[in-house]
Parts: C-alpha cells; sequence; structure tokens
C-alpha cells in the first residue's frame, strides 16, 4: 500500500489498464513487456478510457503520457509508449515514474555535469527496487525447488497407485479364470451324474430282472423253510422295483 500511495495515480491506472486481458485487442503490453501498444484508438475512447480515466479524450491521454515522459513511436499493430521504469510486471518502478516540470529542465541545464541530489536519491531507490526484485526471483527459485519436490512425490504416488492397479488387475483375471475353470468342472460333473444314472438304473433293473427269474423257481430247496422267508422276499423284491425307478440327483 505504501509502494501505491507513492505512485501517480493516471501512472497506476494505466498500468492497471494493460494489466486487463479482456482489452488486449485494443491495447496491451508488447512481447518484452517494455512498452505497450494503443491497437485501436476509437475503441480505446469508446471503451477502455471511459473505465479507467472517466472520460474519452485521447488527445488527453496522449498529454498525459508526454507530461511523464513516456516516448511515442510507431509500431506495426499502432502507437507505442515506452518509459524506462514502466515495465509489464514490475510495479514496484512505477513510484520512480515522476511528472515533468520546468524546474527540472532548468535545473539539468545549469548544471549539466552534476548530477542532482533528486537523481542521487533516485538512484538510491532504483537500488532498493532491484534488491526488492532480486529477493522476489530468490523467493520464486525456492517456490519452484518446492513445486519440483512436490511434483517428484506426485509422480512416485502415481507409480504406486499404477502399480497397485496392475496387481489388482492381474489378481482380478486370476479369480477370472478359477471362476472359468469351476464353471467347466461343474458341467463336467452334471455330465457325470447322467450317466452315473444311467448304469445305477440299468444295474438295478438287471438286478430285479434276476430276481423276478429266482421267484419263479423255488429259491430254498429245504422243505421246512418257514413263510416269513418268502414275505421277507417279496419286500426286498418290491424295493428293488423301488430301486429300479430313474434316480434324481439334485
Amino acid at each position: 500500500m505504501a509502494t501505491r500511495s507513492l505512485v501517480p495515480t493516471f501512472i497506476m491506472k494505466t498500468f492497471e489498464m494493460l494489466e486487463d486481458q479482456s482489452i488486449s485487442h485494443i491495447v496491451s503490453w508488447t512481447e518484452e513487456g517494455l512498452s505497450f501498444v494503443v491497437k485501436s484508438q476509437k475503441l480505446l475512447q469508446q471503451q477502455v478510457l471511459p473505465q479507467y480515466f472517466k472520460h474519452r479524450n485521447y488527445s488527453s491521454f496522449l498529454r498525459q503520457l508526454n507530461l511523464y515522459n513516456f516516448k511515442k513511436s510507431k509500431h506495426q499493430e499502432g502507437q507505442e509508449f515506452k518509459h524506462k521504469c514502466f515495465r509489464k510486471g514490475v510495479k514496484q518502478m512505477l513510484q520512480f515514474i515522476k511528472r515533468r516540470n520546468n524546474d527540472d529542465g532548468n535545473q539539468e541545464s545549469i548544471n549539466p555535469n552534476q548530477p542532482s541530489a533528486k537523481l542521487k536519491e533516485e538512484q538510491n531507490i532504483l537500488r532498493v527496487c532491484a534488491s526488492d526484485i532480486k529477493d522476489t526471483n530468490t523467493r520464486l527459485d525456492e517456490d519452484m525447488q518446492i513445486l519440483k519436490q512436490k511434483s517428484g512425490v506426485l509422480l512416485e504416488e502415481m507409480w504406486n497407485l499404477k502399480k497397485l492397479l496392475h496387481s489388482q488387475f492381474d489378481q482380478v483375471n486370476h479369480k477370472l479364470e478359477r471362476i472359468d475353470i469351476i464353471i467347466g468342472a461343474m458341467s463336467q460333473h452334471k455330465k457325470f451324474k447322467n450317466i452315473s444314472q444311467y448304469f445305477t438304473t440299468k444295474f438295478l433293473q438287471n438286478e430285479l430282472h434276476t430276481l423276478e427269474t429266482n421267484l419263479n423257481q423255488p429259491l430254498f430247496e429245504s422243505p421246512k423253510q418257514e413263510v416269513d422267508d418268502q414275505e421277507q422276499i417279496k419286500a426286498l423284491f418290491e424295493e428293488l422295483q423301488n430301486l429300479s425307478k430313474p434316480i434324481h440327483f439334485d
């Protein structure tokens, strides 16, 4: 805030105007950031000057730039304006832009070879500004190092996550293969049950046929065989008949 109070209002508003990217087709910094270009005088008067300077007078805007020692030159996109302390992104240097007056001109003409006290003061301020810029660059370098470290950690985490996902993918594939094997075995087991049912039924039918044949003949040669034995044979015969029926497996 202290720096802003030292900057003339016109200079600060001009700087803020150039920071607005939405009007870069009308007025903007050059690619190097050492000057700015008015690309459309008409649009600047109609849209930009009323917003920042409360008027539409382009001539008044030019006079103000001239009073603050901006140099005008031609540019392929329009009119270019330049000042040694007016640079893109370097707001600290705006406090060194002073309004031109006649006293400064007279003092320079009287003492052309001796720097004035004002110039010495400005040199000291410039040194302070340069030191601030150096400190800012140092902090930016430190921030870059921190960002690099964080990006390295993020890359490592992404790599570990990729390995984990790959491992889980392999496990899922392995389980799917086991499920396929189980399904195949179940299918084969169903066929086996059908075959087992067929042979079991055939075996019981053969046994029943054999028993029927034997029942038509004397089962016991001894005339003293009790009637209970005959009843047991009949019960066995009925049981075999039931067993000869098709067997259903769950």
